[in-house]
């Protein structure tokens, strides 16, 4: 009741942020509100405005922005505040926990000293004083030998340690609002749980409220009591958690609930996009309608649980978007001939940007922009059922059908023909899918990295085996640290292994010459975990996919066949990495691992800097991909979730160790290790409605 009498802590009416400079507004006239004590989730993709409308409340944008509307802390006015205020408000009373904290906190300065610095700045007290509270929180974080490790300095702190240091800072003067901005995206699935724990409970101590700004629904349904949806600058639902998660009445938030991979769903099948999901659901629409907060679901439209979608066709992504004026000329049934390839990509969401804003330069990089949203049509969405799941969807296929639109299947493929329709190159390697001999047979690999004079060795890698069939998709989870990525590399012939052996179709490829090295390396290739930095900006999207193809008219051609493989316009080969979105970076990155015709594709946290949305796009091309040419995939990644649904064995690592290695069914459900009984239960997770 005295809650109700008081009023919200924090009432956003009506709030716009643009920045006129660069010609973009980032929040448009958005509203809602937060109770004292009440813990919200601010949700959306990139460029929605969600962490531009957390920054507003704290008045940290600078003086380029324009700010318009109505920011109240429990009745006091921010917009248009002095600094001098905001000042006062900022850590006192409402305080921000980073994304990334290794590069919020200063790395010249002791963890010690910069908790203490904000605590002094609300507080007339002394140096040792504000030390002693720095060490307290410190402490009640849940950081060992606190006094000891007040006085060390950022690196020297693993990632989970050094956000445990940012909420702190951001609870040293207790205050009542925690704005916490993807506070555990960049964290293991473990210490993401610890630090979500340790929030919840100093909010409970304290009695402060939070809003969760993130894109993550399994974060959300764990923590949050409401959730407020952003969409292109606008908020476009809110309301209670269950209700968003399971009823929610706008397309978009459907939609996007409907594209996270899930721990019930069938493993393998196609993820629902948001594009064929909005298109089941409200037809055609563009996405200036779509980002409309009074569209809603027509009634007797779909259930909420939208099921999965069948396997067909890739969509291309375009090299220009449809504008919002221009009508959709896709038919309901699917796109016609003539439409196929107009700017409209049925299934994508990550199309390239319309262009750089104005006084922009069209070379800047990946946070000058916002990322590009959904152009949504109805393409054959309309149709979409569950896929019960392919018997082989996740083993070793056998005899592909091709489908219309699509490459055909390993079998269909002519004597020395390209798979990807384009002029083709003879296969160098391997005796074809039907032998049983593993395709990569992996036996007490070590590796050691030297130690210095301060540090010693350090054994990365202890002693692991498995095997990949031909065909087969092989997950590989483990934590930070645990040796995933040490085992790429020397896979891919980046690093030496100390002994052990690596057999990549019967041949040891640790003991082979450089120059035999150099032809068994187009076998294996790498589809990198960082869309933005795995691609040379300086080069032009074709050059990068045809790098290791021979020049002239077929190299082109090649390059043309592989971007409209991975659902890209062929136009785009013309183009330099910064005029795509993530989606389309981490597709060219697919295509350039295409190109030398491996058998082997090493996946390497693949869509973890991605959105959910284009997450499910990505997952369904790799998917896809797999299947149609017979490959076989080693998908490495510390999200339990995606490598279920994509993988059909799965090796638990730990600290350079194989724990445990088993069907997915065995793993995900019968767990032999309590290590992955840990990983599987700090997992968070959707699951259907019952």
């Amino acid at each position: 009741m005295t809650e109700l009498v008081r009023g919200p802590l924090l009432d956003v009416s009506g709030l716009s942020v643009a920045f006129p400079d660069a010609g973009v507004e980032a929040v448009r006239e958005v509203s809602w509100q937060v109770r004292p004590g009440e813990t919200v989730g601010l949700v959306g993709e990139s460029g929605s405005g969600k962490s531009a409308t957390g920054l507003a409340v704290l008045g940290l944008h600078g003086p380029r922005a324009r700010i318009t509307g109505s920011i109240r802390l429990d009745g006091q006015e921010l917009v248009g505040a002095a600094e001098r205020t905001l000042r006062g408000l900022r850590g006192r009373r409402v305080s921000m926990v980073f994304q990334d904290a290794l590069d919020a906190l200063n790395p010249y300065r002791t963890v010690g000293a910069q908790i203490a610095e904000a605590y002094r700045l609300h507080h007339d007290v002394k140096r040792c004083e504000a030390r002693t509270r720095a060490v307290e929180l410190l402490e009640r974080v849940g950081i060992d030998r606190p006094e000891r490790r007040a006085k060390e300095y950022p690196h020297q702190f693993s990632g989970g340690m050094r956000q445990r240091v940012m909420i702190a800072t951001a609870l040293v003067n207790e205050p009542e609002l925690v704005i916490a901005d993807e506070p555990t995206t960049a964290l293991d699935a473990t210490v993401q749980a610890q630090v979500l724990e340790l929030l919840a409970e100093l909010q409970r101590e304290m009695g402060m409220a939070v809003v969760l700004v993130t894109h993550d629904f399994g974060v959300v349904g764990k923590m949050c009591s409401r959730v407020v949806v952003m969409y292109r600058g606008r908020v476009v639902e809110q309301g209670p958690t269950e209700r968003i998660l399971t009823a929610a009445e706008h397309p978009y938030t459907r939609a996007l609930v409907a594209s996270v991979p899930r721990m019930d769903d069938v493993p393998g099948t196609r993820l629902a996009t948001v594009p064929e999901t909005v298109a089941a659901l409200v037809g055609p629409v563009d996405e200036e309608s779509l980002a409309d907060p009074s569209l809603r679901i027509p009634s007797g439209g779909p259930a909420p649980d939208t099921p999965r979608s069948p396997e067909g066709p890739l969509p291309r992504v375009q090299g220009s978007r449809r504008p919002a004026s221009e009508p959709d000329r896709t038919s309901p049934n699917g796109p016609t001939p003539a439409s196929a390839s107009a700017s409209s990509a049925a299934g994508t969401t990550d199309g390239p940007p319309a262009g750089p804003p104005s006084g922009a330069s069209p070379h800047a990089g990946p946070g000058s922009r916002q990322e590009p949203v959904p152009a949504t049509t109805a393409a054959s969405a309309a149709a979409t059922t569950a896929d019960s799941g392919d018997p082989e969807a996740d083993g070793p296929p056998s005899g592909v059908a091709a489908v219309d639109g699509a490459r055909p299947a390993m079998e269909d493929r002519g004597s020395g023909r390209s798979p990807g329709g384009g002029v083709g190159v003879e296969p160098r390697f391997g005796k074809g899918r039907g032998g049983e001999a593993p395709l990569l047979q992996v036996r007490a690999l070590t590796v050691t990295y030297p130690g210095t004079l301060t540090r010693p060795p350090l054994q990365a890698v202890d002693g692991v085996d498995f095997d990949i069939a031909p065909g087969e998709s092989f997950g590989l989870v483990g934590e930070s640290g645990s040796g995933k990525s040490t085992i790429s590399r020397v896979l891919l012939g980046l690093q030496r292994a100390g002994s052990g052996s690596v057999r990549f179709d019967g041949e040891d490829i640790t003991r082979a010459t450089r120059r035999r090295r150099r032809e068994l390396a187009a076998g294996i290739q790498m589809v990198f975990q960082d869309p933005y930095g795995s691609l040379n900006p300086d080069r032009r999207v074709g050059d990068t996919i045809g790098a290791a193809l021979p020049r002239g008219a077929a190299r082109r051609e090649r390059v043309a066949a592989l971007l409209t493989e991975v659902g890209l316009d062929p136009e785009l080969a013309g183009a330099y990495p910064d005029r795509l979105s993530g989606g389309m970076r981490q597709r060219v990155g697919i295509a350039r691992a295409l190109a030398p015709e491996p058998r082997l594709l090493v996946a390497d946290e693949p869509v973890s800097a991605l959105d959910v949305s284009v997450q499910a796009q990505v997952l369904n091309l790799l998917t896809q991909l797999r299947r149609d040419r017979g490959l076989a995939m080693l998908f490495i990644s510390h999200d339990l979730t995606v490598v279920r649904h994509m993988c059909s064995r799965i090796a638990v690592l730990r600290h350079g160790r194989i724990v445990e290695t088993g069907d997915r069914e065995q793993i995900m459900e019968c767990p032999d290790s309590d290590y992955t009984r840990a990983l599987i239960e700090a997992t968070p997770s959707l699951r259907r409605p019952a």
